[in-house]
């Protein structure tokens, strides 16, 4: 090849790495097409959430895509790259490490609870790829930013006010409490979180009932929990140990009240998975803090899920579900923002994400937008509380501003 050639060749060259790189050629996709990686777990202790959460990112990711695709950079369409955790942390960091160093995605996103998210971390700084995780906390990482509520403010915080209101508004008489959550990195941070705000608030904490994670029947919990003979308990729980802990707690004929927060108290995947008994506990003395629920839902969230039952999507159309097509807009915008899928590109235009409170495309419940603060986590850290019905609906009782009835108590 002469010389013209050959400079006519590697110019051509460049323009097509170019033009790859622009429409995320350079991230895991083809050259018209941006990869996003996603860690779910899609099976093990978690798989509740990876498989609902998975299903909303899907579902909006297929909208984003028929619609023509990331629009700034040249209709690029969406692919995914599912990845499954197992619930394992070890899992986690290692396909982490496959869709950020061997894949090469442009960023990563996923259910992400906490033990997986601290795995996961670390494997973020060293590829310096942003990552969008649907609820953890807790990360010091720069790349990692959560839809979810740190512990202290989102979790202990709105139980604890919640309680307040209960005792102050409609005089619930609650003096003391216990603290039981499922016992992982989440659930303990949320109990320390709570022993000083509870005590603020002028309940006495008698004691703490760890919820094993190992185990399948929460009978010894639910005894150790009537023995201490508390006006109620508090916690999280994930939606397998929800399920376990509100069956054992018909079972025993427990009624006492739970305040409790995460998808074991306000997910639909747990009423539906709960015998005629056990619902009926659910209903009658117990309250969940959640993101979402249909009693308030915005003109965006409605739609949303009134196109996921035409589509007949086979998950419970809950917070997880509504999260996973939040992820999937917050992804799209990022996109759109950077023009590019270069990581440090993509972090940037992640730093500035922005829905205002009426966009069609922000579904989770925030009164003044979705916008990211500097500790990674949205800026609005409204939560709502929910008590469920017979027919498995659920109505808002706080706070006041978005509550559709005031709370039942037993």
């Amino acid at each position: 090849m002469n010389i013209a050639r050959r400079l006519t060749a590697i110019t051509l060259a460049g323009t097509l790495a170019a033009g790859l790189a622009a429409c995320g050629g350079s991230s895991g996709g083809d050259e018209d097409s941006v990869t996003i990686g996603l860690l779910q777990p899609m099976s093990g202790a978690a798989s509740g959430y990876g498989e609902e959460t998975q299903a909303g990112f899907k579902f909006v990711v297929d909208k984003i895509n028929r619609e023509g695709g990331i629009k700034s950079m040249g209709g690029a369409k969406i692919k995914i790259d599912l990845a499954d955790t197992a619930s394992e942390p070890g899992q986690a960091a290692t396909e982490a490490r496959r869709l950020m160093g061997k894949e090469g995605v442009a960023m990563v996103s996923g259910t992400l609870l906490t033990n997986e998210m601290a795995a996961v971390s670390p494997v973020a700084d060293q590829y310096q790829v942003p990552v969008l995780a649907l609820f953890a906390a807790g990360s010091d990482s720069e790349y990692l930013y959560s839809l979810g509520s740190p512990y202290e403010e989102g979790y202990a915080g709105t139980m604890v006010e919640f309680i307040k209101y209960l005792n102050e508004e409609l005089d619930a008489g609650l003096e003391t409490a216990v603290l039981s959550s499922s016992n992982y990195e989440a659930g303990q941070a949320v109990d320390k979180a709570l022993r000083p705000r509870l005590d603020s608030a002028g309940l006495d904490v008698v004691g703490s009932v760890p919820l094993d994670q190992d185990t399948t029947d929460f009978g010894p919990a639910v005894s150790k929990l009537r023995s201490l003979d508390a006006d109620v308990v508090t916690g999280v729980a994930i939606q397998k140990d929800g399920i376990q802990l509100h069956q054992a707690r018909a079972a025993a004929g427990m009624d006492t009240l739970f305040v409790g927060s995460a998808s074991g108290y306000a997910d639909a995947g747990v009423f539906e998975n709960l015998g005629e008994a056990a619902r009926d506990v659910l209903v009658k003395n117990t309250f969940g803090m959640t993101t979402f629920a249909e009693s308030a839902e915005s003109g965006a969230t409605k739609i949303l899920i009134e196109e996921a039952k035409a589509a007949n999507i086979k998950v419970p159309l809950g917070q997880n579900f509504v999260s996973g097509a939040q992820a999937a807009r917050v992804v799209q915008q990022t996109l759109e923002n950077a023009k590019s899928s270069e990581p440090a590109d993509l972090l940037e235009a992640l730093r500035g994400v922005s829905f205002e409170a009426d966009s069609d495309d922000l579904y989770l419940l925030k009164a003044d937008g979705l916008k990211f603060s500097e500790k990674r986590f949205p800026s609005d850290l409204q939560n709502l509380m929910i008590q469920w019905n017979a027919d498995g609906s659920q109505d808002v009782v706080w706070p006041e501003d978005f509550a559709s009835r005031l709370p039942k108590l037993p």
